[in-house]
């Protein structure tokens, strides 16, 4: 790779914004500043020592080596923008630990101004961006953090308007619905019914987001009091429409009437019982707590309709409550049946991993065997990115997987217990023999 210093200067567009940020690094004592000229013969060491500390959530520490790199060597070592990446954790983790209101809410501005500033400085340095990558991320990053960046969220929207127009193939339903729900909340109606015919010719194919888009156009202009009072007026001239039964029904759930939905739910399952209704009200069930008639309900639907799509969604949401129950070794079974249905529905993979977390958590020691319990986890992430046909859930899968990595046994724990990497190790232990699995040492 050739050393090439970059051409922003982090000083100027990034620190300098913020006067908090300033008084920071003024802080940091001398010693433990990098020398400030770039010079390439440190830029492995600059970026060794950041790293380190960055993987071990040293966001203060890491700060001042990771600013050298970034104004010295930003895409170094694989000419990519994983370090600008990393800059926004660390002032995420920096806002996320200190005391200090002021500081915190400089370190999350800091966070979203390097979303801004990253792509134009790395695409100067010479290295390349995928700007939707960015875009999204900085939505996702604000939305996350709703409370301390409260000020932001009408942006939200806009800023998934902008990754529409960088790459519509990549937004999900749920972010098509969000851009049109914003418009909407900004009496933005005419620019949402624009929007609409942008997605119906790009989603033509698509029968979700298309089902969106039916959802509003037939809401848009009334509120969902207007609509419901509408509705209930047709249905006492229609009592047999089912269609509009089951259009009441799903404003009541999705204005939290639960009284109202359970009674209309309990008639339209009596005159017009379909797989699909079974499972929206049994979703209902599961949200309020009732897992037995959730799944009571879950299992009734697919004798009414079976599939592949309705058979993993109903298994993984048996698994859901089973797990709220305390019963891991009956959720496993359902999240397992899920995938036989369907072996790219990765969400149950994942599932399976967060199920071992909550064992370990469920055992409490966290002695050395039960930290190997992660590399079983670890598996079932590592499963679930490979597999994801979805950018989303693959990520979901990679992130999980990072945030348990901490907790794998530590050199000394693999010493003790004479635990060799490739080894090959069973979970079938103490709390944990329902498991019954074998993962390999790290």
């Amino acid at each position: 790779m050739t050393f090439r210093p970059s051409t922003f200067r982090f000083d100027a567009m990034a620190i300098a914004m913020l006067a908090a940020v300033i008084t920071f690094l003024a802080a940091t004592p001398a010693s433990a500043q990098p020398s400030p000229e770039c010079n390439e013969d440190d830029v492995p060491m600059n970026y060794s020592l950041y790293y380190e500390d960055y993987k071990i959530e040293s966001w203060s520490t890491s700060l001042p080596y990771l600013k050298w790199i970034i104004n010295c060597a930003p895409g170094f070592p694989g000419n990519n923008d994983r370090n600008y990446e990393r800059l926004v954790d660390v002032f995420e983790g920096l806002a996320l630990t200190t005391e200090d209101v002021d500081m915190a809410s400089a370190y999350m501005d800091s966070a979203v101004t390097m979303h801004d500033i990253a792509p134009e400085a790395l695409t100067e340095a010479g290295i390349e961006v995928d700007l939707f990558d960015w875009v999204f991320a900085k939505g996702r990053f604000i939305q996350k953090h709703a409370g301390p960046l409260e000020a932001l969220q009408p942006d939200l929207g806009t800023i998934y308007r902008e990754a529409y127009e960088l790459d519509h193939t990549r937004l999900q339903n749920y972010y098509i619905n969000f851009i049109i729900a914003d418009y909407v909340r900004k009496d933005m109606k005419s620019d949402a019914v624009d929007f609409m015919d942008v997605v119906e010719g790009d989603f033509a194919d698509n029968a979700e987001v298309m089902g969106t888009i039916e959802q509003w156009r037939g809401q848009l202009f009334t509120s969902p009091e207007e609509r419901m009072g509408f509705l209930e007026s047709q249905i006492e001239k229609n009592p047999e429409d089912a269609d509009l039964k089951a259009e009441l029904l799903q404003l009541y759930m999705d204005e939290g009437i639960r009284d109202m939905a359970y009674e209309l739910a309990d008639e339209v399952m009596t005159s017009s019982p379909t797989g699909r209704l079974y499972r929206t009200v049994a979703k209902m069930r599961l949200d309020d707590g009732d897992t037995e008639e959730a799944i009571r309900l879950y299992e009734e639907s697919l004798e009414m309709e079976g599939g592949q799509e309705a058979a993993r969604e109903v298994y993984f949401n048996i698994g859901i409550a089973h797990q709220q129950e305390g019963r891991l070794a009956s959720a496993r079974s359902q999240f397992r049946r899920a995938i036989e249905a369907d072996p790219t529905y990765v969400q149950a993979l994942i599932a399976i991993g967060d199920l071992y977390q909550t064992a370990v958590q469920g055992c409490g020691t966290f002695e050395r065997e039960d930290r190997a319990v992660y590399w079983l986890a670890a598996d079932y992430f590592d499963r679930a990115a490979a597999r994801a046909e979805n950018d989303a859930f693959a990520n979901q899968a990679r992130q999980r997987r990072q945030q348990i990595q901490r907790f794998f046994p530590t050199a000394e724990d693999k010493f003790f217990k004479n635990w060799n990497p490739g080894d090959r190790y069973t979970i079938d232990y103490g709390c944990y023999t329902w498991i019954g699995e074998t993962t390999t040492v790290r």
